[in-house]
């Protein structure tokens, strides 16, 4: 294999009526943009948001010279901010989505994350989640509330704690790392790692090349119920890769391979949760506790002086 090679697969699953994902990529002259976004608010609303999200960051990196990881965190902001402006109109309320994009500058990955998209890594036969999922759930997980098993079944667990459009500023994870010959990525809507094991994707990436992969993992999805749309975009990049370095390449470079999580200029501050969870009680004491009380006492006073009262 002496060149990178992609195949982009999306399905609107078996009981979704129609497909609010959106999956997107193009190859370049310095390697590859690749995207997927999974919309929510409705059939119309979610159907545009993830739209959006995939439009925008491909006409925004998708060119001659390879963006900088500042680049793509400005593409993400970008449609973030589209989606936002679109969200404010009456009938588009609750409009967002999730977006995972994969940007090959070879010898070299960037991934930017928002929501509970994933994106994988199969190298030498390991296969590692990079991303971490914006979920109710799996923050719960990590905190040690629930384990992965009860995440998988919670009622909640395709509730997301980020997602881009919801508010005016995104909150995105970035990452990069340097390449090895033969690695393979996989991005993917939850219609896909909701519903397969790791196990199941692991197999089917090391033992099929992108295109038949992709058409394998859509499959199994709805064999095994197709609960959701489903997107996936399986890329495998060259034996052989070029040696140049980059300007932001130098922590990748010591990392040796190993993923490193980045930061580009001032980090915006972390938005609140989507989630309204029940307030925690406090020490104060309402007004019915008070009134209560109050009475409480009342009767045991009255209680006392007729008993001193009594010869």
């Amino acid at each position: 294999m002496d060149r990178l090679e992609a195949a982009l697969k999306t399905h609107p699953g078996l009981k979704r009526p129609k497909n609010e994902d959106a999956v997107g990529g193009e190859a370049t002259p310095w390697g590859g943009v690749y995207v997927v976004a999974d919309g929510m608010g409705g059939h119309r609303t979610g159907e545009v948001a993830s739209r959006l999200a995939v439009e925008t960051v491909l006409a925004r990196l998708s060119r001659e010279e390879p963006p900088s990881p500042k680049d793509l965190l400005e593409a993400l902001e970008e449609a973030n901010g589209r989606i936002h402006r679109e969200a404010q109109r009456p009938e588009n309320r609750g409009m967002g989505t999730t977006c995972t994009v994969l940007v090959l500058d070879l010898p070299y990955a960037l991934v930017a994350h928002v929501g509970d998209s994933r994106a994988y890594l199969l190298r030498e036969g390991n296969l590692l989640q990079l991303t971490e999922d914006h979920s109710w759930v799996a923050e719960r997980v990590r905190q040690g509330l629930l384990s992965p098993e009860e995440a998988r079944t919670h009622r909640w667990r395709n509730v997301i704690t980020n997602a881009l459009g919801s508010f005016p500023q995104a909150r995105v994870d970035l990452l990069g790392l340097k390449l090895r010959p033969g690695d393979t990525f996989l991005l993917c809507t939850d219609g896909l790692s909701g519903v397969l094991e790791e196990r199941a994707l692991k197999e089917v990436l090391a033992h099929f090349p992108p295109a038949e992969a992709a058409e394998r993992l859509v499959a199994l999805a709805n064999e095994w119920g197709g609960p959701d749309n489903v997107s996936v975009a399986v890329i495998q990049v060259p034996e052989a890769l070029p040696e140049r370095q980059r300007p932001y390449a130098l922590p990748l470079e010591a990392a040796k391979g190993e993923p490193v999580r980045l930061q580009v200029g001032e980090v915006p501050e972390e938005l609140t949760t989507q989630v309204l969870e029940p307030a925690p009680k406090r020490g104060r004491v309402g007004w019915r506790d008070a009134l209560l009380i109050l009475l409480w006492v009342v009767v045991v006073v009255y209680i006392l002086l007729n008993s001193l009262r009594t010869p």
